[in-house]
């Protein structure tokens, strides 16, 4: 699974260079200064190591990997591991691994090894079967499948290996003695550090890439002045993976509207420690970045490693390489080709199962999505210090790709194309066109300009004859809504089109993401194009009417907060919003909307999740609000057993309570949805509208089934199929 992630960050190959060390170019070193010091550096790579005879240490690995969506309330832990290893090198040869503390979790299914494995020994000290067989077979193939990890890249004995190679040579190395055809290096700042036996000093040397490429890095290197010994390095690819630039031939068997599949690094860093005053071993590293398909799926991944309880140059091992072994232990050597093809032997050692997966020497929370052996400040810092060091981008061809199809009763059915080009490392432009099939001389245009990384830049974007939805809690454009309305004719979405100009800026961060974007747009209202279905001749479908939008001219500022806590589904999950818009011109309005839930175990196998939402528009004095910037309710988000976009409200106050039972891989559930309207000088006491039903919950709520019935305001029954539930 993490292979599978892996292989789109790391599927291309380094830059073919010479062999032979040539003489550089004359611009490769930015100053005096920066040439010596990479000299001394490259020539300090071997030299480190030869006081060293052998080493041992205990090595800990954390990785995650999640599943997200543009649109999803949060995100989904797809695969999180930890791990914990005594390792040790020496000059002879000799390569040992012990396992000492290892687990496996995947919390989209509630399958976690370790949690499994407590559950089954109570329930066979109790004499009942257990009910974590899931959970346990992740626990049951640890043993063998440590036994084969003698190869991985967090293992890479060498004391002097830097780990820019992290999951093969995927990277030219700037330390490398061809490098220098491909970056240039100029001095950077000094570090003083005060230690007992007395000041440390640390040099910084930054790397620039000569070219924007996937295979080359941006890099800030920092060298003992002393010794020229490499004490940390931060890395990042001088431009983002894209398949349809790094691997065409791969990108031309996609599906089009799956693109683009692009992959991008936030930043890899190690840094060493100083041991017995002259060894600088790796003390902890970490790597953060995501892939993405298209605006489809987002799959963040994060790595680190930390080392110590180092022993340098002691004959003795803590390892049972050699001798008997305690009942139930394994013992397997492995041969590991060297990068020079001469072989290496190393000999791992695997406790049993429980040992395993009960160690002490495991943490006490699972690995997440962020590092925990950096903190957040040295992590802001290291983006930033990063994004400064990027090359300008050549701007090359287009790359093009098909928008996904839809189908609704405005425009029938319709598709288009997007074309996105690169200014620079930080700099975009995209360009987009769709035609419906009713009224194709009438396409709707749009053009963007975006700057930054994925997690934080600023946007300025054109728009001319736009469809949009009215409905906050609702897409009319998604997959599962043009289905629907194609197939059964459940034409439900409210629309009107807009003209403008936006101006924004947003942050992401693991957990949160705002957005703020100034407009001036014009309204308009639209017409039922097609009353078309598939199955028309088989049943009657009635759509209900469609509102004619305000035609109005505004300009405002909007702007949005989304947030979640928690990725394990057997633990509290909270997550929240607040979303708010400031309207002026042809009407004056405010628009103000806010929601809360939570989720988590109740008692006796019962979780529970509970969501709160609230939202008014009100307008200035002898003004108003324009039908579009009101609030609709009912469909799968608001109030289940109601038509999405039946319930249309200035003010609202809704309930969503939820119970199920099962793991979080499949849930039963059962709901009732509350809502109230019109809160302004209403009974607040009266409940407007409600409903009820039962449902089946997938994969933590990514995959959602329910049946409702209205219950209050209405009658009608619904069969709601959709991604992101409450759980």
């Amino acid at each position: 699974m993490f292979i599978g992630v892996l292989a789109l960050f790391l599927s291309v190959g380094t830059p073919e260079v010479s062999a032979q060390t040539q003489t550089p170019p004359s611009d490769t070193y930015r100053d005096v200064s920066a040439r010596a010091l990479m000299t001394r550096a490259r020539a300090a790579r071997q030299r480190d190591i030869q006081g060293i005879d052998s080493y041992e240490g205990v090595l800990r690995e954390r990785m995650y990997v999640g599943l997200t969506s543009p649109g999803f309330r949060r995100e989904r832990g797809l695969f999180d591991q930890e791990r914990v290893a005594r390792i040790r090198w020496s000059r002879d040869g000799e390569r040992a691994i012990q396992w000492i503390g290892a687990r496996r979790a995947v919390p989209l299914i509630g399958a976690d090894s370790r949690e499994a494995a407590v559950e089954r020994a109570r329930d066979a000290r109790e004499g009942r079967p257990s009910r974590r067989e899931a959970g346990a077979s992740l626990g049951d193939g640890l043993p063998e499948d440590l036994l084969q990890s003698a190869d991985l890249p967090a293992f890479a004995f060498e004391p002097n290996a830097d780990r820019l190679m992290f999951g093969g040579d995927w990277a030219l190395n700037p330390m490398a003695d061809t490098a220098a055809a491909h970056y240039r290096y100029a001095s950077g700042d000094t570090l003083t550090i005060s230690l007992p036996e007395g000041d440390l000093v640390l040099l910084e040397v930054r790397v620039e890439p000569r070219r924007a490429d996937f295979n080359l890095v941006a890099g800030s290197l920092w060298f003992h002045q002393e010794s020229a010994s490499l004490v940390r390095a931060t890395y990042k690819p001088a431009r983002p993976f894209d398949m349809a630039i790094d691997e065409p031939e791969d990108a031309d068997n996609l599906p089009p509207f799956l693109g683009p599949v692009q992959a991008e690094m936030e930043y890899i860093t190690v840094e060493y420690s100083l041991h017995e005053g002259r060894f600088w071993l790796p003390r902890r590293f970490a790597l953060q970045g995501e892939a993405r398909v298209g605006r489809l799926v987002t799959i963040p991944l994060t790595v680190e490693w930390s080392a110590g309880q180092y022993r340098v140059n002691e004959a003795e091992s803590e390892i049972p390489a050699r001798g008997p072994l305690p009942p139930g232990w394994t013992r397997r050597e492995q041969r590991v080709d060297a990068p020079d093809g001469s072989p290496r032997y190393v000999t791992v050692v695997v406790p049993v199962t429980d040992s395993l997966l009960m160690s002490p020497a495991l943490g006490d929370d699972p690995p997440g999505r962020s590092v925990s052996s950096f903190s957040d400040d040295e992590i802001d810092d290291l983006r930033s210090e990063l994004s400064a060091l990027l090359p300008a981008f050549n701007p090359f061809r287009p790359a093009l790709s098909l928008a996904p199809p839809r189908f609704n009763r405005v425009e029938g059915l319709s598709g288009g194309a997007v074309a996105t080009m690169a200014l620079t490392s930080q700099a975009r432009v995209t360009a987009g066109a769709r035609i419906g099939t009713v009224s194709p001389s009438e396409p709707e245009l749009s053009a963007r300009l975006s700057y930054g990384s994925t997690n934080r830049g600023w946007t300025t974007s054109g728009y001319l004859r736009e469809l949009t939805g009215m409905n906050d809690f609702h897409n009319p454009f998604g997959v599962g809504s043009s289905i629907v309305n194609l197939t059964l004719g459940v034409n439900r979405g409210q629309f009107f089109r807009r003209d403008g100009v936006a101006v924004g800026t947003f942050r992401t961060g693991p957990s949160t993401r705002w957005t703020l974007e100034a407009f001036r747009e014009r309204h308009s209202a639209v017409e039922v194009g097609t009353n078309f279905y598939v199955t028309q001749s088989f049943r009657e479908a009635e759509s209900p009417r469609l509102l004619a939008a305000d035609e109005v001219t505004l300009g405002g500022v909007r702007g949005g907060y989304r947030w979640f806590s928690g990725l394990d589904p057997t633990g509290r999950i909270l997550s929240g919003s607040v979303d708010t818009e400031v309207g002026f011109g042809d009407a004056a309005y405010q628009r103000l909307g806010a929601s809360l839930a939570a989720s988590g175990p109740l008692s006796a196998g019962v979780a529970g999740a509970l969501e709160v939402r609230v939202g008014t528009a009100w307008s200035r004095r002898e003004s108003f609000v324009p039908v579009q910037r009101g609030y609709f309710l009912g469909g799968s988000r608001t109030v289940r057993g109601f038509d999405v976009s039946e319930i249309r409200a200035n003010d609202f106050a809704l309930a969503r309570l939820e119970l199920g039972r099962g793991m979080s891989g499949a849930r039963l559930t059962v709901f009732a949805d509350a809502a109230w309207t019109g809160l302004k000088g209403a009974d607040r006491s009266r409940i407007d509208f409600a409903g009820v039903g039962v449902g089946t919950s997938l994969l933590d709520g990514l995959i959602r089934a329910d049946i409702a019935r209205a219950v209050r305001g209405g009658r009608g029954w619904a069969f709601l199929f959709y991604l992101d539930g409450l759980f």
